[in-house]
């Protein structure tokens, strides 16, 4: 009961942005139970909310390492550690936490999710297949599983969890949209009549997850017509929850061009250190095709998306941000240190990375903090990947994104933001001339051998035949959009896909400035 009172009353300071009080109500719990994690966590939040991230992360590490973390507080200390980009904690805590058998098969589920976020594939499946073993017929556990399999490239696995998270009472949405993405619709084997029936009784975020589903369905029956309505519904779905801020888009990419250059010298190179390589680009622009064909390289760890750059951004500004950059962060950069940055980057993921040469990072946005990257790790290879850009907006449109992506579901936002994206290429490669290579989509589908080579030769790396080979990418985990299509071999039907629809995307042609005949 006193533990309770405590955090009412922390809680109850803390909404009402009274830090000092809070933290003074903390001061007194921690004193009455020295060994407790919960008044920990609720400081480390508390750190946070004032903008002092340091704090927070110290005090989040302090507690993990000599605190027990009770069942009903693991959820909390996982996002913690995941805000906070401590990945290497949080894979030692899931792999050494005695209590698993204590926790409920859903929060197994959910805690196996936040381990696959950050890369750690193999941990992730031991939590994943204790939660599905307990509960084999609870939803949610199937659907985490379904998802986690098809990271893995077990799509016949992942396609029979979702069904079965389907025929249960529960039916999530989701499992309807992970089916349609894993099973190819045809005349005589398709799920459009369940996915209509179902949309009869959904909620809008269940809709979306349907309405995207169709589209894919209708689109691979060729009924372009239909498609292009379900699509649009989702999208419109989609803007009401997550509108796109352009004004807010406009200064952030505004300001990164006022900022960079800098003046001032940039971090040393470290020796012994791996040489990152950040794929960056459009989302749906190839970079997960890329890292696969880097990632046949034995010297090579793809690390996928992360927020390891950010995340040493947000630590050595001390500001805390939930994008990948804000003004803030960019304003700050003139003051930075740059060796501090580069450490933390360096260091975040050992883990993974352990004796490999090079290490990939592939979040696409990550363009936008290419001035960063010239500071912090001059040594490091920036391969900037094209897209026509009709094939690349039509790719963002038709897409349902986990988060961040709030561009993407409008022709008018997706032309928009395209165009601040081409103007900030523009600008890194005026300010730093032969720091990014440019490599066009089109080219590395059409002439992959070719391609692929320009790409090992300005990476330091040698080329190996196995590059442009599925079958050396089969036992990698891809946990994007795009783990579906990255297994298969290399092709070009998505080059021009866009013109089906050529009269539904009139607006945006329009929008991009781009003649008819484009």
């Amino acid at each position: 009961m006193r533990s309770d009172r405590y955090r009412q009353r922390v809680t109850s300071h803390a909404a009402r942005g009274e830090y000092g009080a809070a933290l003074a109500a903390l001061d007194a719990w921690r004193v009455r139970e020295p060994g407790s994690l919960e008044p920990e966590l609720l400081r480390a939040r508390i750190d946070y909310l004032r903008g002092d991230l340091r704090e927070s992360a110290r005090c989040v590490l302090e507690a993990v390492r000599a605190r027990e973390c009770p069942p009903d507080l693991v959820l909390d200390l996982v996002q913690s550690l995941r805000v906070l980009v401590e990945h290497d904690a949080l894979t030692e805590w899931a792999s050494t936490w005695p209590h698993r058998a204590r926790l409920s098969p859903a929060d197994l589920a959910r805690v196996a999710a936040s381990l696959d976020n950050i890369g750690a594939h193999a941990l992730a499946t031991e939590w994943i297949e204790e939660a599905v073993a307990r509960a084999p017929e609870d939803a949610a556990c199937r659907v985490n599983r379904a998802l986690l399999r098809s990271y893995a490239g077990d799509f016949e696995g992942s396609l029979e969890d979702a069904d079965r998270a389907i025929s249960t009472m529960q039916d999530p949405a989701i499992a309807h949209w992970i089916a349609a993405r894993l099973e190819r619709a045809s005349r005589q084997s398709n799920r459009v009549a369940r996915l209509r029936a179902r949309l009869q009784d959904a909620d809008s975020l269940d809709a979306e997850y349907l309405q995207f589903a169709l589209f894919k369905q209708l689109d691979e029956l060729g009924e372009s017509e239909d498609a292009w309505h379900a699509l649009e519904a989702g999208c419109q779905l989609v803007r009401s929850r997550m509108p796109y801020g352009r004004e807010a888009t406009e200064r952030l990419f505004s300001a990164l061009m006022r900022h960079f250059p800098l003046n001032g010298p940039v971090a040393p190179l470290r020796s012994g250190a791996p040489t990152s390589i950040f794929i960056v680009g459009m989302h749906r622009c190839g970079s997960t095709l890329l890292e696969s064909m880097l990632a046949a390289h034995p010297q090579v760890c793809a690390y996928g998306e992360s927020q390891r750059l950010s995340g040493a951004l947000r630590h050595a500004a001390n500001h805390p941000c939930v994008a990948l950059a804000d003004e803030t962060l960019v304003a700050s950069a003139g003051a930075l240190d740059w060796t501090l940055v580069r450490d933390r980057f360096l260091d975040g993921g050992r883990s993974r990375i352990q004796d490999a040469s090079h290490v990939t990072e592939k979040m696409p946005g990550t363009f936008q903090l290419i001035g960063f990257i010239r500071h912090a790790l001059p040594q490091a290879k920036i391969i900037h990947l094209r897209r026509d850009p009709m094939d690349v907006c039509f790719a963002n449109l038709r897409e349902l994104f986990a988060e961040g992506v709030a561009h993407a579901y409008s022709q008018g936002d997706l032309a928009h933001y395209h165009g601040l994206y081409s103007k900030l290429m523009r600008h890194w490669h005026a300010i730093y001339p032969g720091f990014v290579l440019d490599i066009d989509y089109e080219d590395l589908v059409r002439d992959p051998v070719a391609t692929s080579r320009r790409v090992y030769d300005f990476c330091g790396l040698a080329w190996r035949e196995e590059v442009v080979d599925p079958a050396s990418w089969s036992s990698r985990s891809i946990n994007t959009l795009s783990s579906v299509q990255a297994r298969q071999r290399v092709y070009t039907s998505s080059v021009g896909r866009w013109r089906r629809y050529a009269r539904q995307l009139e607006p945006l042609r329009e929008a991009l400035n781009l003649r008819a005949d484009a």
